[in-house]
């Protein structure tokens, strides 16, 4: 019997549950023609729509699951005739039917894989986004958020989100259609977990935003890259914000959000790592945050670590970051103008504790002078407990801690209240063993001397009474030696002290070759009186007056004009002689050295000049090749004898290599304080010794 015959047996006996077979049959068949088809469906409509809108676009594949309630599209990408527009790996959507009957859609999951994508934005505000042209329609919205309201609005739930491979591109044009941005970027992963709520039938004031977050966020691989430039503006390695809570915009707590390493702004032609980035830090640690009101920010702990910076001025003057600033084309001035808004509350913002610690370098150079300056500063501890915008009567305590070039620290300890209003200021600082031949540079050029030795010590006292400063800053210069360049800057620094700068130095001098000056900080912190060179020339000429009524009137030296003045105040020892062209210091060295150390230790007030030469001997050990056509028995024709500038630097290595091991020794084996050892500018002489000189 066949399956017909059967069937009309089976509807003769039973008419009603062949009735019900029939339609449930035609059901399964119509739902797997949909299945079939939708997939085709959705395909075709998209791309025709795409098409459309000028993106040629193609699908690999669209994949569906009525039941299940999950979407996938596969393989996708479309570009406009300009060639801008999107690439897809994978996109996978699951989420719940039955909450659809309350409104409410939850998602369970997102997923996106491998996903390129264009954005351009324009001044006007129209965008294109994947290729396709967004006009601007402000007026449109505006209407449909009205037709909106009409109706009862719809919850969303996101639960899971996670993209990888993600690489969009970013360009920005100015009111002249010109490109002023162009960057691409680059995510290894974003992943989300937990709930995102946005609940606009909850009954909330308007300022309030119906939005409910809990979960943590993970972000692995950040890299964005200026295109123009062809280097990188920012690199992160990862950033974790865990246990996010918020109840609207009015209560916002983050447990901690951590971030390692990052650099921004790499330099386009970085001679060491310490130049790479214009700033770059290891780790970044908030713990906790929360937000109150819109209006109230209180931060547990900022812990930073690990911080480097180079900033940098070329030779025009312009700053090292100013490539990065785009040249924006400004449209009229009116059409930027915003009305002020009106704040009724002040903004409040407590912080329990700042820690900022690096063993990395703060670098400042300075290519605009005739010779380079070069700032730097190292192994950086600051700590700031307790500030409060709040609470403006209660102090803040700020304890800092630094390195400054070699062998120069500087320490700061003070407490600080009101902030925001007319701040009182109680703490003492100090500056030890700062070598002034960093300055050489700027002196050279500004007041026509150089530097050839000289280190600083500063004794700070801070004191600030409701913005008024009464501060002082003891200053002892030690060692101090300063060489005309310029004899037109000379005269004209001279004017300012009203005698020969070395010779009002000289003046100054205690026994151990010493220079102390008081200079009072004074006048209102909001437009203090206070220029330091005309303060330090003040304080320098009442001192120098001083002086000479007290101590060189009665000898009759101020009749003796210049000549007394450049009198020799240092008391110099047995040089320490090297062999020629060798820096390492030998046992007879050490013994030599040793009996110093021991007078350093007697003499706690005494501090050393070390200044490190190199002469003819070094040539003929170093370079023989120099002196092929030259009688080595005559040594006025060694002395002679022609130096490069290649030839010249190695020489001044050689002697600064011979001062550098001479203070290593000293400080490294014998203890003394390396604040009480300063070494001079590297000099070749032929005549000269072949080793380091040591004076008081």
């Amino acid at each position: 019997m066949t399956f017909t015959e059967r069937y009309k047996q089976y509807s003769q006996s039973r008419p009603w549950r062949a009735r019900v077979l029939v339609v449930f049959l035609s059901l399964i068949i119509a739902l797997s023609l949909v299945r079939i088809s939708l997939p085709f469906v959705i395909s075709y409509s998209a791309t025709s729509w795409l098409e459309s809108e000028g993106v040629n676009a193609n699908i690999g594949g669209i994949e569906i699951s009525l039941i299940g309630g999950s979407f996938s599209i596969i393989d996708a990408a479309g570009k406009n005739h300009e060639g801008k527009g999107f690439t897809l790996g994978r996109l996978d959507i699951a989420w719940q039917w039955q909450p659809l009957f309350n409104r409410t859609i939850i998602v369970d999951t997102i997923e996106i894989s491998s996903l390129s994508l264009d954005l351009l934005l324009y001044d006007n505000g129209a965008m294109n986004i994947a290729g396709l042209a967004i006009k601007k329609t402000g007026d449109e919205i505006q209407a449909g958020a009205a037709e909106s309201a009409t109706t009862a609005p719809w919850d969303i739930v996101l639960k899971s989100i996670v993209f990888s491979d993600i690489n969009p591109c970013l360009q920005n044009f100015d009111s002249g259609l010109k490109l002023v941005v162009d960057y691409c970027g680059k995510l290894a992963k974003f992943d989300w977990q937990g709930d995102i709520s946005f609940k606009p039938s909850s009954q909330l004031p308007t300022t309030d935003l119906p939005l409910y977050v809990k979960g943590t966020l993970g972000i692995n691989d950040i890299t964005l890259h200026n295109n123009h430039l062809k280097r990188d503006l920012l690199n992160v390695d990862t950033i974790a914000v865990n246990q996010i809570d918020i109840e609207t915009s009015a209560n916002i707590n983050i447990n901690n959000i951590g971030i390692t390493k990052l650099a921004a702004l790499h330099q386009a032609a970085p001679t060491s790592v310490n130049d790479r980035y214009l700033l770059a830090f290891d780790n970044l640690n908030i713990t906790p945050l929360n937000f109150r009101q819109s209006r109230q920010l209180s931060i547990g702990t900022i812990d930073l670590q690990g911080t480097s910076v180079y900033l940098a001025i070329n030779d025009a003057g312009e700053m090292n970051f100013k490539a990065w600033v785009p040249d924006v084309q400004k449209g009229p001035s009116g059409s930027e103008q915003e009305e002020p808004g009106v704040i009724s509350d002040p903004f409040v913002f407590a912080l329990e504790e700042f820690k900022f610690t690096t063993r990395q370098h703060i670098i400042f150079v300075d290519n605009s002078l005739k010779e380079h300056f070069t700032a730097d500063i190292h192994d950086i501890d600051l700590r700031l407990e307790q500030f409060n915008t709040a609470a403006p009567e209660k102090s803040s305590h700020i304890v800092l801690g630094l390195a400054i070039g070699k062998h120069g620290r500087f320490k700061l300890d003070s407490n600080v209240s009101d902030f925001t209003g007319r701040p009182v200021i109680n703490g003492a600082g100090e500056i030890a063993g700062f070598d002034l031949k960093m300055f050489a540079p700027l002196t050279k050029q500004y007041i026509g001397h150089n530097i050839k030795s000289g280190q600083l010590d500063v004794d700070l006292k801070i004191k600030v009474d409701k913005g008024i400063i009464d501060s002082k800053m003891g200053l002892a210069l030690h060692q101090l030696e300063l060489k005309t360049l310029s004899k037109e800057e000379a005269e004209k620094i001279n004017s300012e002290f009203g005698l020969p700068l070395n010779s009002s130095l000289s003046l100054l001098r205690d026994k151990n070759n010493t220079i102390s000056l008081d200079i009072p900080v004074t006048g209102d912190i909001e437009n203090p009186e206070f220029n330091p060179r005309d303060a330090i020339v003040t304080a320098t000429s009442k001192a120098i007056s001083t002086a000479v009524i007290h101590y060189y009137t009665p000898f009759g030296l101020i009749l003796a004009a210049g000549a007394l003045f450049d009198l020799a105040t240092a008391l110099r020892f047995d040089p320490v002689l090297f062999e020629a062209g060798k820096s390492e210091l030998t046992s007879a060295h050490e013994e030599q050295l040793g009996k110093l150390a021991s007078l350093m230790i007697e003499r706690p007030g005494i501090h050393l000049t070390l200044c490190g030469i190199s002469n003819s001997a070094d040539i003929a050990t170093l370079f023989p090749e120099l002196l092929q056509d030259i009688d080595t028995s005559r040594k006025q024709q060694i002395d002679t004898v022609p130096v490069s500038d290649q030839t010249l630097a190695v020489l001044k290595q050689l002697a600064e290599s011979r001062s550098s091991n001479v203070k290593n020794y000293i400080v490294g084996e014998k203890g003394a304080a390396a604040s009480r050892l300063i070494e001079c500018d590297p000099e070749y002489s032929a005549a000269e010794i072949s080793g380091v000189n040591i004076s008081i």
